[in-house]
């Protein structure tokens, strides 16, 4: 397999990744600090990660506050101040609890859309830059299609693989405004295409792919479908789109496809997506990061050289 390297020009004092074939490790959390107790426990997680050599940038899958927490500038503006600790690049995909979820009385009322705004000039001023001590370049969504308010839609290469974020949130009601709904489901699925059809281009080994919502939050084998698992198999209410999408493109790619999930904060790795012929992608794995009150990191090393090019390991914090 030919694989493509290339250097991204970026100002001086900002850090990239090359991409070539050597193999790199990188941190997965998400779904925290939900608690003063919680603060307390992710300090000493990014600690633990600046510590660890060789970990080249930090995936947070969305949820940096409690659903219930209130949306206040204040409280995000301090989780923004609590990731800027991470000596490396810091790369968020938003899930619900970041404004979905701020029209709640509990979150403090607000117009969630207001608050979508707001998260995204705070955790992305740089479209095309992530943040962390050491910004990386970063394509955008916003930068170089007709979805120029998706600055949260991040793509980049590295070891061989495509990386990609993709804004998609749990929808527990009606969406206040379903026209802007539609349209993030449509961005998401032009940027799943646009991940797969690079990952083509450059001869790419994987594909990983990162959102906030569980897509499978109950999954188990066919034959558990139907009585004994009502859930089982049936898509997250009001995403139902995103599905056929990613089993097309996942198969009729031949490298490894990575879907990494928060949400439901169960750690777990596994093979829920069918195709369209009704049987398992063999070639597309879901991890679930850690989620409060497990705060607890995922390390991802990625080699292309290795058949399945991504591998999981649990970061248990004492």
């Amino acid at each position: 397999m030919k694989r493509i390297a290339f250097a991204l020009l970026i100002p001086f004092g900002f850090a990239a990744c090359a991409v070539s074939d050597e193999p790199l490790s990188f941190a997965l959390i998400g779904d925290g600090p939900y608690s003063p107790h919680g603060e307390e426990v992710a300090a000493r997680m990014i600690d633990d990660i600046n510590a660890r050599e060789g970990v080249e940038w930090v995936i947070h899958l969305g949820d940096v506050k409690g659903g219930s927490q209130s949306c206040e500038d204040g409280l995000l503006q301090s989780r923004r101040a609590l990731f800027d600790r991470f000596e490396m690049p810091f790369i968020l995909t938003p899930g619900d609890n970041d404004w979905f979820d701020c029209i709640r009385e509990s979150a403090g009322s607000f117009d969630d859309y207001e608050r979508l705004a707001f998260t995204r000039s705070l955790f992305f001023p740089e479209p095309g830059m992530s943040t962390g001590q050491r910004p990386m370049a970063l394509r955008s969504q916003a930068l170089e299609s007709d979805y120029t308010e998706f600055v949260e839609n991040r793509m980049w290469e590295a070891s061989g693989a495509v990386f990609a974020t993709l804004h998609l949130v749990a929808i527990t009601r009606p969406p206040s405004d379903s026209t802007t709904a539609i349209r993030r489901l449509s961005a998401a699925s032009d940027w799943i295409k646009n991940a797969f059809q690079t990952a083509r281009d450059s001869d790419a080994a994987g594909v990983f792919l990162a959102t906030q919502v569980d897509l499978w939050p109950v999954s188990a084998p066919t034959e558990f479908e139907g009585e004994w698992c009502r859930l089982c198999g049936q898509p997250v209410p009001g995403l139902a789109p995103i599905y056929e999408v990613l089993s097309e493109e996942a198969a009729s790619f031949d490298g490894q496809v990575v879907i990494a999930v928060g949400d439901t904060h169960v750690f777990r790795v596994d093979k829920p997506l069918y195709g369209p012929d009704g049987s398992i992608l063999q070639n597309v794995t879901r991890v679930e990061g850690f989620g409060e009150p497990n705060l607890n990191w995922v390390r991802v090393e990625v080699d292309p050289a290795q058949r399945q090019v991504f591998t999981f390991y649990q970061e248990l914090l004492p």
